[in-house]
C-alpha cells in the first residue's frame, strides 16, 4: 500500500420513489394539517415542501393582506385564507402553526399560538435573542404543547447518519470541526430585511447552520467559551469568524472546538468537516442540505480508507424554488408530523435544549461583532 493509499467504498441509499405533487399529503389518512403564518418566499417553499410530503397538508394561510393570502393560497391548492395571522391560529382545521414570519415577529405570533394550545414550529432563528427563546421554550413546557425551531438540517438523513457515527466512536475522541456558509447580500437593496438592525445581519440568518454543529460534534460536552471577530456593515454584522470552546467530559478531558465562518460578502463553498483522533467526517456541500456524507478512517499517516454515504432527495416536480434546496424541507414536515402523533412537545433531532444553546452562540457573536460584548461572563441557559 503506497503512502497516499485511499480505499474507496460507495454506499447509495435506498432510493426513494418519484413524489408526485400532492398525490400522498392529500390522500392521506388523517395527514398533519399546517396553517402558515406569513405568505412570503420561505413560506411558499415550505407549502411546496408540505405537498409533495407524504401525510401532511397545508389547509390555511394567512398574510397582513388578505389579496396576498388569497394569491398564496390559490398557488399553492390551500383551502382557506386569511388576512388576520389570529384566524389560521384559531383555526380548528391546523393541526400544527408554521411562523414565517420576518424574524422580529417570531417572539410575538410563536407566543400567541402557544398560548392557543396549537404545536408551533418557528423558523430560525426562533427569536432574536436568548431571553425571549427562553421564554417560548418556558410556555411550552408550561402548556405541555410541542415547540420546534425550523433547524431543517438537523432532519435530513445525512445528518441521522454522522450522529451515529460520532456516536459509535468510529473517528474517536471529536478533535475539532470547521464550517462554513455565505451568500452575497443585496447591497443595493438597503430596504431588505437583512439590514435591519435588530433582526438583519448573517449571524441570525445563517449563523446558527454552523452554531448547531457543535452539539453535533460534542453532544455530551459543556459550552465553555465564545470569541468572534468580523467586519460590520449599515450598521449589522457583515462577515464573521468564530470559535466556540466545548469543555470535554471523557477521554482525555481535553477541550473541543468549534470554527466557523459565515458572510454575506461571498457565495461560499458551505463544506464542513469534523475531525477525530481515528478520522473524519465531511458533508459535502451544501452542508445545510447534506445529500453526500463521506467518512475517512486514519489506516496511517497518508493513508485512509473512505465510506461514502448518499442520500439523494427525491425527484423534484417543481424544478423552481426560492431557495436551494429547499424540498428538503420534507424532511422535518415528516419529523413534526411523526412527533404529533406520538404526542411529543420536542422534535427529538431538533430540542430545546439545541435552541438555548445555539441561541447563546448567536447571541454572544452579535453582540461582540458589533462592539457590545467582550466575551461570555456568568452566561448561560435554563435547560
Amino acid at each position: 500500500r503506497s503512502q497516499s493509499c485511499n480505499i474507496y467504498h460507495y454506499i447509495q441509499a435506498p432510493a426513494m420513489m418519484m413524489i408526485t405533487r400532492r398525490l400522498f399529503s392529500s390522500q392521506a389518512i388523517n395527514p398533519t394539517k399546517w396553517g402558515i403564518l406569513s405568505a412570503g418566499r420561505i413560506a411558499s417553499d415550505y407549502a411546496k415542501a408540505i405537498s409533495i410530503t407524504d401525510g401532511a397538508v397545508a389547509t390555511a394561510v394567512a398574510a397582513r393582506c388578505p389579496t396576498k393570502a388569497k394569491e398564496f393560497a390559490t398557488h399553492h391548492g390551500i383551502d382557506k385564507s386569511y388576512g388576520n395571522y389570529h384566524d389560521v391560529i384559531q383555526s380548528p382545521d391546523v393541526d400544527v402553526v408554521y411562523v414565517a414570519t420576518t424574524a422580529d415577529h417570531h417572539l410575538e405570533w410563536a407566543k400567541q399560538s402557544l398560548l392557543a394550545g396549537k404545536p408551533t414550529v418557528v423558523e430560525k432563528p426562533m427569536t432574536l435573542r436568548l431571553q425571549d427563546t427562553q421564554e417560548l421554550i418556558d410556555l411550552a413546557r408550561s402548556n405541555n404543547t410541542f415547540l420546534m425551531e425550523g433547524m431543517w438540517t438537523r432532519c435530513f438523513p445525512a445528518m441521522h447518519k454522522l450522529r451515529q457515527i460520532i456516536a459509535s466512536g468510529e473517528l474517536g475522541q471529536i478533535v475539532y470541526c470547521q464550517g462554513d456558509f455565505g451568500w452575497k447580500f443585496p447591497t443595493d437593496k438597503l430596504d431588505d430585511r437583512i439590514w435591519y438592525k435588530e433582526s438583519g445581519g448573517v449571524t441570525l440568518d445563517i449563523g446558527m447552520y454552523c452554531a448547531q454543529i457543535g452539539r453535533v460534534a460534542f453532544p455530551k460536552a459543556q459550552l465553555k467559551d465564545v470569541r468572534a471577530t468580523g467586519t460590520v456593515r449599515n450598521g449589522v454584522d457583515y462577515s464573521v469568524m468564530a470559535t466556540v470552546t466545548y469543555q470535554q467530559q471523557e477521554e482525555t478531558g481535553e477541550d473541543g472546538l468549534l470554527q466557523f465562518a459565515v458572510t454575506g460578502a461571498a457565495n461560499t463553498e458551505e463544506r464542513l468537516v469534523i475531525q477525530g483522533t481515528k478520522g473524519r467526517a465531511m458533508l459535502d456541500a451544501p452542508f445545510h442540505v447534506p445529500e453526500r456524507l463521506r467518512v475517512q478512517k486514519d489506516q496511517g499517516r497518508g493513508e485512509t480508507e473512505e465510506v461514502v454515504y448518499d442520500f439523494p432527495l427525491p425527484t423534484d416536480p417543481y424544478g423552481v424554488w426560492n431557495n436551494p434546496g429547499s424540498i428538503g424541507f420534507f424532511h422535518q414536515i415528516n419529523e413534526v408530523g411523526k412527533a404529533l402523533k406520538e404526542g411529543k412537545t420536542e422534535c427529538d433531532s431538533y430540542t430545546w435544549n439545541d435552541s438555548l444553546e445555539v441561541a447563546l452562540i448567536v447571541d454572544e457573536i452579535v453582540d461582540q461583532v458589533r462592539g457590545e460584548s467582550n466575551g461570555m461572563t456568568n452566561k448561560s441557559v435554563c435547560q
